[in-house]
């Protein structure tokens, strides 16, 4: 059996003690590539799960990192997405 090295999708690895590098972008930008990166993670997520349905099983490992992969995506910018409406309400909320 045959396993093929994992690559990333443009997705910075972080370890212990790493920060992200710093962006030239503002936030909105930052949101917006973030974004388009789950599309296009999300396109192909579905992607390879037409793959496995029409029984092309020689890359299901591949095909499922790809979900899962998609998957954790869109848990983190729902995470950030909730915070960011808890930030925006708790200002509203605060009395000048």
């Amino acid at each position: 059996m045959r396993i093929d090295a994992l690559t990333t999708s443009g997705a910075p690895a972080l370890s212990a003690g790493r920060s992200l590098p710093a962006s030239n972008g503002d936030f909105a930008e930052i949101l917006r590539r973030g974004v388009s990166n789950l599309a296009e993670l999300q396109a192909a997520a579905d992607q390879a799960a037409q793959s496995i349905a029409v029984g092309d099983l020689a890359q299901l490992h591949n095909a499922i990192i790809t979900m899962q992969r998609a998957s954790l995506t869109l848990e983190l910018v729902m995470t950030v997405r909730n915070h960011l409406l808890d930030g925006v309400q708790e200002l509203l909320r605060t009395q000048v």
